[in-house]
């Protein structure tokens, strides 16, 4: 039983991805909660050797039970995050030394391409090094210009931002405002 593990220690697991920062803390928060979720349905001593159990039959028992307390898409997202959290948790046992996730570039839109080369019109020169730098896995940063050689720029985007945090951050924007 060298493969046993519990959902104890599969929570353990992303706990320490998202505190060491080899994912975003969003993202190893988002993989728990679907974890307990997920395999809340089961009994606690199933709980015991997740390695045994019929995952597909999991998420199928979670989606028969909890299918009026969720949409469809978010059943599906929930499926989806505990296949990808014991993905990742099963790499990690079995090399720890290497263990590493890939993580997916932030792609620019047109508006950000064309917001970003007017930047470099109006601006003395390049971002300073000590912002490109300064973000951290599973972040990026951005500038995007205000006002003729006014330019802003914020680090440590995470990749996975949600609308409402981004609704958040524009709220504590306009709070800096002086009109």
């Amino acid at each position: 039983m060298t493969n046993a593990y519990t959902m104890d220690d599969l929570l353990d697991f992303l706990n320490h991805i998202g505190d060491k920062g080899l994912v975003p803390a969003a993202t190893a928060q988002a993989l728990a909660v679907a974890t307990r979720k997920v395999f809340g349905v089961l009994e606690e001593k199933e709980q015991e050797n997740l390695a045994d159990l019929n995952l597909d039959a999991i998420i199928k028992r979670f989606n028969n039970k909890r299918a009026r307390d969720f949409s469809p898409a978010s059943l599906k997202e929930y499926g989806r995050r505990v296949l990808r959290a014991i993905e990742l948790f099963e790499q990690w046992k079995d090399n720890p030394v290497n263990f590493s996730i890939e993580t997916r570039a932030p792609r620019r839109s047109k508006k950000e391409t064309v917001n970003l080369q007017r930047s470099k019109e109006t601006n003395e020169g390049p971002i300073p090094d000590v912002l490109q730098n300064s973000t951290r896995p599973g972040t990026f940063h951005s500038s995007f210009p205000v006002g003729a050689g006014r330019v802003i720029t914020l680090t440590n985007i995470p990749e996975d931002l949600t609308s409402a945090e981004a609704e958040r951050l524009a709220q504590f924007v306009r709070m800096l405002s002086l009109d």
